[in-house]
């Protein structure tokens, strides 16, 4: 089923580049890929100030026999641009979506704790503001840097490292939702 998610999503998000009329963008994460987080995502002028972006990560990977990692998102914003699309500042609303299967290793300033002894299985949703600011390049390249902040519900299934299901739990979740450090290739740049 994933799959089929993110080819369909591929497939949109590709079509999407052959709109002439609009100033399209392609984008992926430095902070993610180094989770080993695999992203992209692509935004879209709707006019002088306002953009739409959506953005996917998929990271499949298994660390060891107990350590993982393995989760899809994909995130819709709409930003509006104070001095013009892809052009310094912005504030955004966003929403996230996905799944994610995590534990088994130790976070830094021991955060969650728990993760240590654990694996959870379960699903996210929530939504929150960003902001951010790209930083020009060139007239196709601009780096972005961005933070978000919000609320998320999630739904999950603890087990031990053996695999053994110890309980379910839900969570409400508030704080950041996004962080990002992102390479930006714009088509049909006009700067």
């Amino acid at each position: 089923m994933n799959r089929k998610f993110f080819l369909t999503l591929l497939a949109a998000l590709c079509s999407w580049w052959g709109v002439s009329a609009q100033q399209v963008a392609v984008k992926t994460n430095l902070l993610y890929w180094a989770t080993t987080t695999p992203n992209i995502g692509v935004e879209v002028a709707l006019s002088d100030h306002y953009t739409v972006s959506v953005s996917a990560n998929y990271n499949p990977w298994t660390v060891n026999d107990h350590a993982m990692i393995q989760h899809w998102f994909v995130q819709p914003e709409i930003r509006y641009w104070f001095t013009g699309k892809f052009t310094r500042s912005f504030l955004g609303a966003h929403m996230i979506a996905g799944q994610y299967k995590l534990g088994g290793f130790k976070l830094p300033f021991n955060l969650f704790s728990s993760f240590r002894s654990h694996h959870y299985k379960g699903w996210a949703v929530g939504l929150g503001l960003t902001y951010g600011y790209q930083f020009y390049i060139s007239p196709h390249w601009n780096l972005e840097a961005s933070l978000g902040v919000g609320y998320a519900r999630t739904k999950y299934d603890c087990y031990d490292l053996n695999g053994n299901y110890t309980s379910t739990r839900s969570r409400n979740y508030l704080g950041p939702t996004h962080v990002g450090l992102s390479f930006i290739y714009l088509f049909n740049a006009k700067k």
